[in-house]
């Protein structure tokens, strides 16, 4: 990972000086040295202060902020303000506010609120992106610039709708070409000139609400397009300004913090402009800790396995969601150290100072309304800031080992998430964290990776609802196994192309020669309906879907004990080239893809340090020859732990092996 100036994992986070007198800012600095913070991001919401009208200018406050920051020792991660444009200019501009899917333009408000193709907006964006570069790009303290904030604003206005058609005719030259991709004969779609096309939205094609809490639609192949144009449009945002960055300041990196991980914007794509990867991670106090882990993992597999930054995360209380519970004692610590057990290279936080006023002021922060640090947040924000200066360059530029991959691409997440059937619960992202889940908990690491990615690399691969498949996907997958590796694959793949169209023949379509099977019917269950399958005379819940599957050259190695196909295949396994398909017809439950992809690990040769235990995280990082092992104890109960080899642990220097002793919710972080 690069980024300038790093001696130590960064600590720290946003600091909005601008919402407070000038001179609560000395105190801010003292207070931020008492926790050992060495970098401030800085300028994330100041363009209406920067720029109060077209012509005019006033940079006398932000250089007043980096100079004190500067003098105080920070590195700076220097935003550019663009998330939140200036009132004047939706006076000016009404156009560059966005239209929401019912076609209403939005008033003024709000944040993030633009239209990702509004040239006004690139034009205004870039120029305010260029004057920061011009004043600020040689300062010694500038870490890294940090490109507008959380993107994710979809537009359906008449700017967008000429952009997608243009779009469109670069991508099909032809009407009749369209057509056929688009599958428009049906309903009487045939389009026979370029300006009949609209945006895909509730006034055309979506259906909102149709599928429980997601929206539908008529036209798969349209809408499917529409997302891949509109996340194209909102990276050529992030490539807009970062263009002028890099002319003015080439060897500053660039990143923009993710906002989640949603189905808005294809983050592979984001990840080839940007230099390093960052995200804000805000974690439900109800959440399994493993859905923490698997966004970390995506958010590093954008930069291919480089190390990334956490750019946001609470020190306790959050404020957008319904119950904003505090974070138990030692949650913060332990989180933290999670993110860098994935990779992680920057701890920073949203805020340094907790806002008096607005939406986010019962958000917790570094520093709190009480305006003192002798608190148990502030306690267990010194101890943290002090391990990490502790820590210093050790961990930096370790990459986490990995030997197993799991699969994922939007692309995926929009065929799978608007298909009329089978199931409405059929949801992409939440069958993709329960194999993750279950990979976890067995101490496999994954990379994520697309399926047209080299995968040789990998023991094992694992992908679920591989609904589309592209051909040159298909024979990445074929060549994979062939040479030895090992591929587990799902119900619900191999089906449609990349226009969303079914493959003839029979499913599971692209993949039928690889899983060696033919899949005749695709059952959907009823919530509250389960089926069992049944394996070496152990039997195991299954349900969501039951695919009926006859075999062409694959074995059952588990079989439906119920219904019209009890007795016929539910997971089966193929032996193609060196290596070895298994196919899941079915959502098994918990206790059996534990089963299942452990059995299948260790025979893909995948090592393990440490034998899994309930809620114990295990992950490994290697640099220069050097293991780094981290064990976290997301439990509250003692744990005991018995890691094959030598360590030593590096906060405390204590020499280690055989039996450990962890508590609960603590971090062994141990070198070998």
């Amino acid at each position: 990972m690069k980024w300038n100036n790093q001696s130590r994992i960064s600590f720290g986070g946003d600091y909005n000086p601008e919402q407070w007198p000038e001179e609560y800012w000395f105190r801010d600095m003292e207070m931020l040295k008492e926790l050992k913070a060495d970098t401030l991001t800085i300028n994330v919401f100041s363009w209406s202060k920067i720029q109060p009208a077209e012509n005019s200018w006033n940079f006398d406050e932000l250089d007043r902020i980096f100079d004190l920051a500067e003098e105080n020792g920070m590195r700076i991660n220097l935003a550019t303000p663009t998330a939140a444009q200036p009132p004047w200019m939706a006076k000016f501009y009404p156009e560059m506010q966005p239209v929401d899917k019912y076609g209403r333009r939005r008033n003024y408000g709000a944040r993030t609120q633009f239209c990702p193709n509004n040239r006004d907006y690139r034009r205004l964006s870039a120029s305010i992106a260029g004057k920061l570069a011009e004043r600020y790009g040689k300062r010694k303290s500038l870490a890294l610039w940090h490109i507008n904030n959380e993107y994710g604003t979809y537009c359906y206005c008449e700017t967008c709708r000429q952009e997608f058609i243009s779009w469109l005719k670069e991508k099909y030259k032809s009407l009749e070409n369209l057509n056929d991709k688009w599958y428009t004969a049906f309903w009487g779609h045939t389009y026979h000139d370029w300006d009949e096309i609209q945006t895909v939205s509730a006034l055309s094609e979506l259906l909102p609400g149709r599928l429980g809490d997601r929206d539908g639609t008529t036209f798969q192949a349209m809408t499917i397009d529409y997302h891949r144009f509109m996340s194209a449009s909102i990276n050529s945002c992030l490539k807009n300004e970062a263009d002028v960055i890099r002319g003015i300041t080439p060897d500053i990196p660039i990143t923009t913090n993710i906002w989640g991980i949603t189905p808005w914007i294809d983050l592979f794509e984001q990840g080839e402009i940007i230099d390093v990867a960052s995200w804000d991670s805000y974690p439900s106090n109800t959440e399994h800790w493993s859905g923490s882990s698997f966004r970390h993992d995506i958010v590093r597999s954008i930069k291919k396995g480089e190390n990334f930054i956490i750019m946001e995360q609470t020190p306790s209380q959050q404020n957008w969601q319904d119950f904003n519970a505090q974070k138990r004692p030692g949650v913060m610590r332990l989180l933290s150290y999670q993110t860098v057990a994935h990779g992680s290279e920057g701890l920073l936080f949203f805020q340094v100072r907790q806002g008096r006023g607005a939406c986010e002021k019962y958000h917790a922060a570094l520093i709190p309304h009480a305006d003192r640090l002798d608190t148990r947040m502030g306690r267990e924000l010194k101890e943290l800031g002090g391990e990490l200066e502790k820590l210093g360059d050790t961990l930096l530029g370790a990459r986490v080992k990995t030997d197993a991959a799991l699969v994922m691409n939007w692309d995926n997440w929009w065929s799978v998430n608007y298909s009329s059937g089978p199931s409405i619960d059929l949801n992409y992202f939440d069958i993709l964290l329960e194999y993750y889940r279950v990979l976890n908990s067995l101490n496999i690491s994954v990379d994520i990776v697309r399926p047209g990615d080299d995968l040789q690399g990998y023991k094992m691969v694992v992908a679920p609802l591989l609904n589309m498949v592209r051909m040159s996907e298909k024979e990445n997958l074929e060549s994979y196994v062939a040479a030895g590796g090992y591929l587990i694959t799902t119900y619900f793949s191999g089906i449609v192309d990349e226009n969303d169209q079914v493959y003839m023949g029979g499913y599971p379509g692209a993949l039928r020669n690889l899983t060696g099977i033919w899949v005749e019917e695709v059952d959907a269950l009823y919530r509250d309906q389960t089926n069992q399958i049944e394996t070496g005379g152990e039997k195991y819940d299954c349900g969501l879907i039951c695919e009926v599957i006859h075999l062409e050259g694959a074995e059952a190695i588990a079989c439906f004990r119920e219904d019209y196909y009890a007795g016929m295949p539910a997971v089966t396994e193929n032996s193609f080239g060196k290596g070895k398909v298994l196919y899941l017809g079915t959502q098994p439950d918990r206790e059996y893809l534990k089963y299942i992809l452990d059995d299948y690990g260790a025979a893909a040769g995948i090592d393990r340090i440490v034998e899994p235990q309930d809620d114990l995280e295990v992950t490994v990082r290697v640099k220069e020859g050097k293991q780094y092992l981290f064990l976290l104890n997301h439990s509250d109960k003692l744990k005991k732990v018995d890691p094959r080899g030598s360590w030593t642990n590096i906060l405390t220097g204590e020499k280690l092996q055989g039996d450990l002793s962890i508590a609960g919710k603590d971090v062994l972080i141990l070198e070998s």
